[in-house]
């Protein structure tokens, strides 16, 4: 935290990372000549786009310490808000303090310290530049990283709602729109209602094109345009993700209904059912399928396909279910309250699943109340003894279900 003077010098003597960032000072006659207004702006907002940080001012790159004029402290300091507050965007609140230090000829002088905390918002300079910070070094942010991030910090940009250029109106199905709109349009044509529903969006220049959602909703084949909206799926004889313990392998594509449907059929035809003949069979499914159902439902609708590569995967072992799911926990959430919380990455695709009867339960793929993974922890531990996990890797969401215990172990 560098709140006393001894972890100040272990930080200078450690160097820079990616909370700490030294800067040294070059004054004018009429204010700060070095670092660049725009270059320090751009330091700040990578440790606010990040996960905050310390920018110490007065230290140069080998981590020695230079110090302030005691006379000019206060110029260094009416500097640094007006670049927090003027070249930024939106603005940045710095906790700005003093620490007294030892230069390398021993007189003791001030440094300044600059703590940047974690944005709620993503931030850029007044130029339009976003910047993150990576280990001691800021990178710029643009693409599909920083569409991450605003999904991240709660912002504007919504991927699923992004027209897709490479796809046409002939990628829709017309039979699902039919179907989901009771045969058609009544009012307006069918270009509108598209339009209105954000089946369809324009692009940049003009040109009417799928969205996100629609062509995982709408189209047989997605996977045409958006290549890693599928579920990896596979079975292992053991315990081990290992090539020696698979036994069976396949992708399961589709529209997102479709996917569900096809991984809720692999669960169900590929775990245990040892069985007991006391009086009768007795079947003891490995899973409550329901919460198998609901597990795969919320990874389909919530995962970030933004994240280029990354598919879902749904991995059978012979003591659980791993389902892992691209994109990480938006800053409102935690593991801890994220069974008690409701957070919608993909809108537009959730809506849609909210409004769609699911072949399989007869109800709506999605019911809007959030009790999903509620329904998960609760039939879960219910059927098997032990609470489900998530867990946090990265960018990777990973769901354990824990299968129950084979009547013959007992």
């Amino acid at each position: 935290m560098l709140n006393t003077p001894e972890e100040i010098e272990q930080q200078l003597a450690a160097g820079e990372d990616s909370l700490v960032e030294f800067k040294e000072v070059i004054l004018g006659s009429k204010g700060v000549r070095s670092p660049n207004s725009e270059a320090f702006a751009g330091e700040m907002i990578a440790f606010a786009n990040a996960n905050g940080g310390t920018v110490l001012l007065g230290v140069d790159d080998e981590g020695i310490v230079q110090g302030l004029p005691e006379t000019r402290i206060k110029d260094v300091e009416d500097w640094v808000i007006n670049v927090a507050t003027n070249n930024c965007e939106p603005p940045i609140e710095p906790v700005l303090t003093k620490r007294r230090l030892s230069r390398p000829d021993g007189n003791r002088t001030t440094v300044l310290l600059v703590r940047i905390l974690r944005g709620l918002f993503v931030h850029a300079t007044n130029t339009g530049r976003h910047y993150v910070r990576v280990g001691s070094s800021k990178q710029i942010l643009s693409g599909p990283r920083l569409v991450r991030l605003f999904q991240n910090r709660g912002q504007a940009i919504i991927f699923d709602e992004q027209p897709v250029p490479t796809a046409t109106q002939n990628d829709l199905d017309q039979t699902k729109l039919k179907h989901y709109f009771k045969r058609g349009p009544k009012a307006i044509t069918w270009i509108d209602l598209l339009r209105n529903t954000r089946i369809t969006s324009p692009t940049e220049d003009g040109l009417l094109c799928p969205t996100v959602a629609g062509l995982l909703i709408f189209s047989e084949m997605p996977q045409n345009h958006l290549p890693s909206a599928f579920i990896e799926a596979a079975v292992y004889r053991g315990t081990r993700r290992t090539s020696d313990e698979l036994v069976h392998a396949e992708s399961i594509k589709g529209c997102v209904g479709t996917q569900i449907e096809g991984a809720i059929k692999f669960v169900d035809r590929f775990m245990l059912r040892p069985a007991r003949k006391p009086l009768g069979r007795v079947d003891y499914p490995q899973f409550n399928i329901h919460a198998v159902y609901e597990a795969v439902v919320n990874a389909v609708a919530h995962r970030d396909y933004s994240i280029r590569g990354s598919k879902i995967r749904l991995f059978l072992y012979s003591d659980r279910l791993e389902i892992s799911s691209p994109g990480g926990l938006p800053n409102t959430l935690t593991l801890k309250t994220m069974a008690f919380r409701v957070f919608t990455r993909n809108q537009l695709l959730v809506n849609f699943l909210s409004r769609m009867i699911s072949p399989i339960t007869g109800n709506a793929f999605l019911e809007s109340r959030g009790e999903g993974i509620e329904t998960i922890l609760d039939l879960s531990e219910t059927h098997s003894g032990r609470v489900p996990e998530y867990n946090l890797y990265g960018d990777e969401l990973l769901l354990t279900i824990w299968g129950k215990p084979s009547p013959h172990e007992s």
